[in-house]
C-alpha cells in the first residue's frame, strides 16, 4: 500500500490544459503515474513519456503499462535528454518545490526548451514534508510564488483552496477557493502554464478561465445553460 493515498485537487483543470488533440506529452517527475493514466483515458497520445529519479515509481509504471517510454533520470541534471521541442506538452506536476530554486529554474529551461507548452502545479505555501513511499526525494526543499512564474511569462491561475491570514482553515479554504482563480496570490495551490511558441498549442488566453475547451465542450456547455433557463452573451 502506498502511503501517497490522495490525488490532486485540481486534475480536472491540469486535464483541460492538454489539448485533445495532444499526440506527444512527457510527464516530468512522472511519479505512480497520474497524469499518464489520465491522458491513457481521456486523450489520444502517440507517444507518452514518463520520467522519474524514483526505481519504485517507474517499476509500477512499468507494470500499469500508462506510458510508452520511461526514463530514470534525476531532474537535477540537465540538459533532459530530448531534443528541442521534441513534445507537444511537458507536465510537471507537484515537483518543483522538491528540487532547490536553482535546479527549479534550470529545470524549466529545460522544460520550455522541450515543449510547446508546459504545465506545471506547486504549493503556493511552504510546508514540511519528509519522505513518502520510502522516496528520500520527497521531501520539500523550495518555495514558488506567482511572481516566480509570471516573470518567465507563464499564466497563474489559483487552483488550491484560499489563504486566509497566510493560512489554509479546513473548511474555509475549501469554500473560498474558487474564488482564487484570478487571485493566484491568495491560494493555497498554483497551476501554471506556458506556451513557448506563439503559435505552437491553442492559447489560453483566448479563454479567461485559464480552461481549455473544445468546440463540443462549448456546445455541451450552452446546452446546459438554455435547460436551465440561463442566457448566453
Amino acid at each position: 500500500m502506498p502511503e501517497i493515498t490522495w490525488t490532486h485537487v485540481a486534475l480536472p483543470l491540469i486535464l483541460n490544459q492538454i489539448p485533445e488533440e495532444t499526440k506527444s506529452l512527457v510527464d516530468v517527475g512522472c511519479g505512480r503515474g497520474i497524469i499518464g493514466a489520465l491522458c491513457r483515458i481521456y486523450r489520444e497520445p502517440t507517444r507518452l513519456v514518463g520520467i522519474d529519479v524514483y526505481e519504485p515509481y517507474l517499476e509500477f509504471c512499468k507494470h500499469s503499462k500508462f506510458y510508452d517510454e520511461l526514463v530514470h533520470w534525476n531532474l537535477e541534471r540537465q540538459p533532459l535528454p530530448f531534443m528541442d521541442k521534441e513534445f507537444e506538452v511537458a507536465t510537471h506536476i507537484e515537483v518543483i518545490e522538491h528540487l532547490s530554486r536553482d535546479a527549479g529554474e534550470r529545470l524549466m529551461d529545460e522544460l520550455e526548451r522541450i515543449a510547446l507548452r508546459v504545465i506545471i502545479t506547486t504549493p503556493n505555501y511552504f510546508f514540511e514534508q519528509s519522505e513518502f513511499d520510502q522516496n528520500p526525494h520527497q521531501k520539500h526543499i523550495s518555495l514558488w510564488r506567482v511572481r516566480d512564474f509570471r516573470r518567465r511569462n507563464y499564466k497563474v491561475y489559483g487552483v488550491g483552496g484560499m489563504k486566509v491570514l497566510g493560512r489554509t482553515v479546513r473548511w474555509l479554504s475549501a469554500a473560498l477557493g474558487p474564488m482564487t482563480r484570478y487571485m493566484p496570490s491568495v491560494s493555497s495551490m498554483l497551476l501554471c502554464i506556458k506556451d513557448t511558441m506563439k503559435d505552437g498549442m491553442a492559447s489560453i488566453s483566448d479563454n479567461e478561465s485559464g480552461v481549455v475547451h473544445s468546440e463540443r465542450d462549448r456546445r455541451r456547455d450552452c446546452a446546459d445553460r438554455n435547460e436551465m433557463g440561463g442566457s448566453q452573451s
